[in-house]
This record gives structure tokens, C-alpha cells and sequence, in this order.
């Protein structure tokens, strides 16, 4: 047994005036209060340890908890558990040396240790032993802010550090934790002699169930917990969970119900009367599947565009060129690979031709430039989610113009008129934004694009001269196109 340590008169002469005057020193300094509450702990105690010689539990149990009252301390609490051990309390007595064992984690020497340990392996053996540990779903790390209850009582937070010691038999734990959905009860069947270990893992995958009885105040119980009484709605656990509703003069109505994560599940439960007929079967409305993805796609298009291109000397224009305004059409298709419904891999290729005339001088004859052009990208294409979708897409590749002017000067005798050729490959970025919108198994494309190419290699085939200036170039224009999904 644990006792207060006495100091021996003989050891204290040994000491001398010097530790006397500094014993008196601490005595002066000390508040008053402090020295009548260790005085009163120890006259406790020294009761307590004569009644428990006598085998007087139960009031020795009382002096020692008076006691630990006054100065509290793992010695004192080590003779409150030897006391309900006395009292043949093994349940009461094993939580008392657990806690003794806590409070003394850094303080109690190690035969003391020892000692209560060997009387924790002996209690061990004739009370139950739950070893409880709480984490997140999440991160599987403990969690803090946690209230556990066994067979509806709640346990401190400090108990869960130790084994809850508990009469053998079947008891039921719960668990919950603010803001996190309730892990299911537990219901653990305990035998002496046998610990077991309890994880309950909170904050796991959860929904929304709403239940919605016939009779106004109908009893809900979910998983055999009474929840509330009438409708009723709260988040429970990924799973399968027992719903029951009952009322008086009503049969008990039992359903299972599967709650997925992050979904609301509402569930309304009738209530029959005794003998009464059964109620209309309604149909659930069946949801349809979404229509199978196909994952390739053609789309022949035409278009209407333009742009502005600034004519060099060779083609009779003045010196630093000058700019005009040419227009046309094209035709082009595009393949595409879909890597899911909002993202996709294609190929473009178009060809087409834009053509201006004008005159160079009011007196000649009307001259004439047609500009071919073509090329191939891939792109990057990218759409919402529906039958009716905004799209956009964006790429490089390599664009080609072939020019062919005829050029026709001065008038009269001194009209003269030639034809110059020239063309060039450079790379081009092709933009387009625009909308889809599904026709069965097609679907219809209008967009609009840009298309900024370079023009600084489109040379004279004689002369080597370039024909258009101000490199690089934009072209622009809207364009119509019919997909065709295989």
C-alpha cells in the first residue's frame, strides 16, 4: 500500500539548525490555506490506512477519496483502487489503478508501477477490457473532439487515453464528433479475460436521408436508435441503414435503405392500420441512361471569311504597298477523337480562296487577285456538358497561299497589263469559338474563327520579290459545319 512518506526525527537532527531555519523559512512564506489542506489530506489518509488494515472498506474507500479531495495525487488514487478491490468492485477498482497509472505517467517510481500493473493483469482477468480508438476517415489520424458513450453513457475525454474496464456481457458504443457524419453503433459482445479493440472511423463517406411517415407523430428509428418522431432528416454513414416507423394503433413499417455519398435520399413510409389494404404501388419513375459516348466524329464545314492584305510594289502599288480587303469561301473538314465529354483531339484541314478587284489608277483597267490558300492544324477542342454545348479549340499547324494577280496599268497606248504568280508555306495558330447542338446522332457546329498566318514567304517565282507585306496576316470569318459521330 501506498502511504504519505514520514520523515524520521533522527535523519532531521542529522540535518542541523541549517535545514531547521529553512524549513521554518517555508513554513512562514507558505499561505496558511495551502498547509491546512496538506494537513487535512494526510489525516485522511492515515485514517483511511488505519481502517483499511482493519479490512474496514467502505469507510477507509470514503477517508482515501477525501483525501485525493484535498491533494490529489496516483498514491492516494492507488489506495481508492485497493479499497474497491476490497470490496470485491473489479469493474470500479481496474479504472481506478488505470487512472493511477495515467496521473503517474512521469512521477511513480517503478516497483510502484509494477505493483499496480500486477494488480491490473490479476483484475484483468474477471473484468471486460475495451481498448477504444477514434480517428478520422480521412487522414486515419485520432481525433479530439469526440463523445463516446457506453449503453448510453457518455465517457470523459481522459478515459479514452485508457481500457474500459466494463462487466462482461453485450454493450453498445457510439460515437460522434461535430460537423462529421456518425460512424454506425457498435455492439460488442465482451468476455472477461479477453480485451478487445473498437476503432470508430468518423467523418466517412456520408448523405442525406429524409424520412417521411403517413402518421404525424410516428416514432423513427434509424439502425434501432430512436431519431425523432414524424419527418425527419440528418446525415448518416455511407450504407445500407434499417429504417422503422411506428404509431400507436399502427403496424410497425420496416424498410432498408441505401444513403450514397454525397446524395439526398428521401423515403416516404406508410403506416397501416390493422387489416387494412395495402397501399397503391407507384411506380418509381425510371431514369434513363445517358445515351452511349461515341468517341469519333467527322464534320464537314464551309465558311465565310475575309482579310486584309497589304499588296507590295511588284503588283503596282506604291511604294510601302497598300492595304486592301479580300473575301471568299472554304471548305474543310475535321476528324476528332473524344478523350471524354469535354475534351477532345483533332485534325483540321481546309481550302479555299478569297479574291478582290480594283483598279490602280482611274484610267486603267480593272485588275484582279485571287489568293488561295489552305492548311492543316491539329486542335485542342473543349465543350460543356449536353445536347446543347458551347465549344472552343485552338492549334498550330501550317498554312499555305498561292497568289495569281492580274495587274492591268495606265490606258490607251500605254495600257499594259501583266500577271504575276507567286506562293509560300508558313504556320498559322487557328482559333474558333462557337456552339454545338445534338440532332440525334448528329450534331450541328456554327462558329466563329481567326486564323493569323504568316505571308512573308509568298514570293514572285522570276523575281524572288514579295508580294505581301505586313507578315503576319488575319483572317477571320464564321463558319457552319454538320457532325457526323461514328
Amino acid at each position: 500500500m501506498i502511504s504519505f512518506e514520514r520523515v524520521a526525527l533522527p535523519v532531521l537532527r542529522m540535518f542541523g539548525a541549517a535545514v531547521l531555519a529553512v524549513v521554518t523559512l517555508v513554513i512562514v512564506c507558505v499561505p496558511g490555506k495551502a498547509h491546512a489542506d496538506d494537513a487535512l489530506a494526510r489525516e485522511y489518509f492515515r485514517r483511511g490506512v488505519d481502517l483499511y488494515d482493519k479490512k474496514q472498506y467502505a469507510p477507509a474507500l470514503e477517508s482515501f477519496r477525501a483525501a485525493y479531495a484535498e491533494k490529489p495525487s496516483p498514491g492516494i488514487k492507488q489506495n481508492i483502487a485497493l479499497s474497491l478491490k476490497g470490496l470485491d468492485r473489479p469493474v470500479e477498482a481496474a479504472t481506478a489503478f488505470d487512472e493511477a497509472l495515467d496521473e503517474g505517467a512521469d512521477t511513480l517510481k517503478p516497483s510502484t508501477r509494477a505493483a499496480m500493473e500486477a494488480e491490473l493483469a490479476e483484475l484483468s482477468k474477471i473484468v471486460a477490457t475495451v481498448r477504444l480508438k477514434i480517428i478520422s476517415a480521412a487522414d486515419k489520424q485520432p481525433l479530439e473532439n469526440v463523445v463516446v458513450t457506453v449503453d448510453k453513457t457518455p465517457i470523459s475525454g481522459a478515459a479514452l487515453r485508457r481500457p474500459v474496464r466494463l462487466e462482461p456481457g453485450i454493450h453498445i458504443f457510439t460515437a460522434q464528433s461535430p460537423g462529421l457524419a456518425n460512424p454506425p453503433e457498435k455492439k460488442l459482445s465482451i468476455l472477461a479475460g479477453s480485451p478487445v479493440d473498437a476503432t470508430f472511423e468518423l467523418g466517412a463517406a456520408a448523405g442525406v436521408l429524409t424520412v417521411k411517415p403517413n402518421v404525424v407523430d410516428a416514432i423513427v428509428r434509424i439502425d434501432g436508435k430512436e431519431v425523432g418522431r414524424g419527418a425527419w432528416s440528418g446525415s448518416l454513414a455511407a450504407g445500407t441503414h434499417r429504417v422503422t416507423a411506428a404509431a400507436p394503433g399502427y403496424q410497425t413499417t420496416t424498410v432498408d435503405v441505401v444513403v450514397s455519398s454525397g446524395t439526398s435520399v428521401e423515403y416516404a413510409m406508410t403506416l397501416l392500420l390493422p387489416g387494412g389494404p395495402p397501399p397503391i404501388y407507384d411506380r418509381p419513375p425510371v431514369k434513363k441512361p445517358p445515351p452511349e459516348l461515341k468517341l469519333r466524329y467527322f464534320v464537314p464545314m464551309v465558311a465565310y471569311d475575309g482579310e486584309s492584305l497589304r499588296l507590295a510594289t511588284i503588283l503596282a502599288e506604291p511604294a510601302g504597298g497598300r492595304s486592301r480587303p479580300f473575301t471568299g469561301g472554304t471548305f474543310g473538314v475535321r476528324v476528332g477523337y473524344r478523350v471524354s465529354r469535354v475534351f477532345a483531339l483533332e485534325l483540321y484541314g481546309d481550302v479555299g480562296q478569297l479574291k478582290e478587284s480594283y483598279a490602280i489608277s482611274a484610267l486603267a483597267a480593272e485588275s484582279s487577285t485571287k489568293v488561295v490558300h489552305w492548311q492543316l492544324t491539329p486542335l485542342v477542342r473543349f465543350a460543356t456538358s449536353g445536347s446543347f454545348r458551347f465549344t472552343v479549340a485552338s492549334g498550330v499547324g501550317v498554312h499555305g497561299v498561292s497568289v495569281n494577280a492580274n495587274i492591268n496599268t495606265g490606258s490607251g497606248t500605254a495600257a499594259m497589263s501583266k500577271i504575276v504568280k507567286a506562293s509560300g508555306v508558313s504556320a498559322s495558330w487557328l482559333t474558333d469559338l462557337g456552339m454545338q447542338l445534338d440532332a440525334g446522332p448528329l450534331f450541328i457546329e456554327a462558329v466563329g474563327f481567326f486564323d493569323m498566318h504568316g505571308v512573308g514567304s509568298v514570293r514572285e517565282e522570276v523575281s524572288n520579290e514579295r508580294l505581301l507585306l505586313s507578315s503576319p496576316a488575319t483572317r477571320i470569318g464564321i463558319r457552319a459545319g454538320l457532325g457526323i459521330n461514328f
